[in-house]
């Protein structure tokens, strides 16, 4: 019995030493995660960050305890998540405070190196593309059209400072290059992270096979020019003043389309980013509806916008002795990795606006070169679903001077003359 009773107490000793082990074990365990605890929130940013999904993903920013992104006030308010995701999805720039650098500013930063590598000596170069198939440059240079540019700028006898539309390709690309869907987008386009593009989307055919063209009629309003983000203006730009922001140079554009091109045109100048940014696209469509409900006839919208970059980056050229700023065609698919197709963000058009692109793009960088920047693909629509003719333009950055931004509107209304009026396809 004694025995028994010895064995039963040898037991529960064992058991108390255990129990006593685990109990200082979790104890211990505790401790040490309260001493690095890590939020839930900022494991899911993390996690997120680490997977490129950030700049996809406003609700991230509620979860990180960003209160005074629009989103929180809306997530309050009782707004499902999704409706959230996707109201917010159109702001292009509402992450800027809480993004990596984007690749935007990569892109323009690693163009500034090339583009402008004599930059200390007082001198700027335009950007020379490198990529090509079997080591050859991209753009062939046509040096009888150079010819014939020189005959016609003596010709005129222009003054100095006054642009004279170029009348022929300086230089082309290859029709190797141009059929191969994998050169046209190293060449032609910049992929944001948080998107992508299918192949046949690119292919060279598809996109030039697009009816770009437009039967001018001056009784109508054919052309409309607008501004998401009015606020936008360049270096010298005197502060408050809208005839030196990039309405001024919407004003200058639609004039050069007006007097030189006979376009009929209408610059919309209301202001949708004064307050904030924030929800700018979405707060531009009542405005966008009423000016293409009172005018039925336009054709072709440009919103025109001017970028942000790194402070040390400067996107100009020079054309005809004047320094002028270059530009970036900008197209949003309607197509994110982490949501898929935006099936609330409907735009028929996300082909025929890439095309639209493509083509303005292709014939500045013909007669132009140099004077664009690579096109930019992004996941959302960008109010770019009203028209088939839909382009938004980045006209230089916050670098660039006024004078070089007005001096990039005759270019770029020459460029779109030529679309519409089809002299890019001969």
């Amino acid at each position: 019995m004694s025995h028994k009773i010895r064995k039963q107490g040898i037991l529960i000793v064992i058991f108390l030493l255990i129990l006593i082990h685990l109990m200082m074990r979790a104890i211990y365990d505790i401790e040490n995660n309260m001493e690095n605890q890590v939020p839930l929130s900022e494991k899911i940013y993390s996690a997120a960050l680490k997977q490129g999904i950030l700049l996809s993903n406003p609700y991230l920013l509620y979860v990180n305890g960003s209160e005074q992104n629009g989103l929180y006030y809306q997530f309050l308010k009782g707004m499902p998540l999704e409706m959230c995701l996707l109201q917010g999805a159109e702001e292009e720039n509402q992450m800027t405070e809480y993004r990596q650098p984007s690749v935007i500013e990569e892109m323009a930063a690693a163009e500034n190196s090339l583009a402008y590598q004599n930059q200390q000596k007082g001198t700027i170069e335009t950007e020379l593309r490198d990529e090509a198939i079997d080591n050859e440059n991209p753009l062939v240079n046509n040096t009888e059209s150079q010819a014939l540019e020189q005959a016609v700028l003596a010709e005129n006898n222009m003054a100095a400072g006054t642009f004279v539309p170029v009348q022929a390709p300086v230089a082309r690309y290859t029709a190797q290059q141009l059929t191969d869907p994998s050169f046209i987008k190293s060449s032609f386009y910049a992929v944001d992270p948080t998107t992508q593009i299918r192949t046949d989307q690119l292919e060279y055919n598809t996109l030039m096979g697009f009816d770009a063209t437009m039967k001018q009629d001056n009784s109508n309003v054919q052309i409309l020019v607008y501004h998401t983000h009015s606020q936008e203006a360049y270096i010298d730009s005197a502060a408050g003043d809208s005839s030196e922001s990039i309405v001024g140079v919407g004003e200058h554009l639609c004039d050069i389309l007006r007097t030189q091109y006979g376009f009929n045109v209408l610059h919309h100048t209301g202001e949708y980013d004064v307050e904030s940014r924030d929800y700018a696209y979405s707060n531009a469509m009542a405005g966008l509806d009423k000016v293409l409900a009172e005018n039925p006839s336009i054709e072709v919208m440009i919103d025109l916008h001017r970028d942000q970059t790194n402070a040390d980056t400067k996107l100009v050229t020079t054309i005809q002795d004047r320094p002028t700023a270059r530009f970036m065609f900008f197209n949003g698919l309607c197509y994110t990795n982490s949501l898929g197709t935006l099936q609330n963000l409907p735009n028929p058009y996300v082909q025929d606006n890439l095309s639209f692109a493509f083509q303005m793009h292709l014939a500045a960088e013909e007669y132009y070169p140099g004077l664009t920047r690579r096109i930019y693909l992004k996941g959302y629509r960008y109010n770019l679903h009203f028209r088939p003719k839909s382009l938004l333009i980045e006209l230089g950055s916050q670098t660039n001077t006024l004078e070089e931004a007005m001096n990039a509107c005759d270019p770029l209304a020459h460029v779109l003359a030529m679309v519409l009026n089809g002299q890019n396809k001969e």
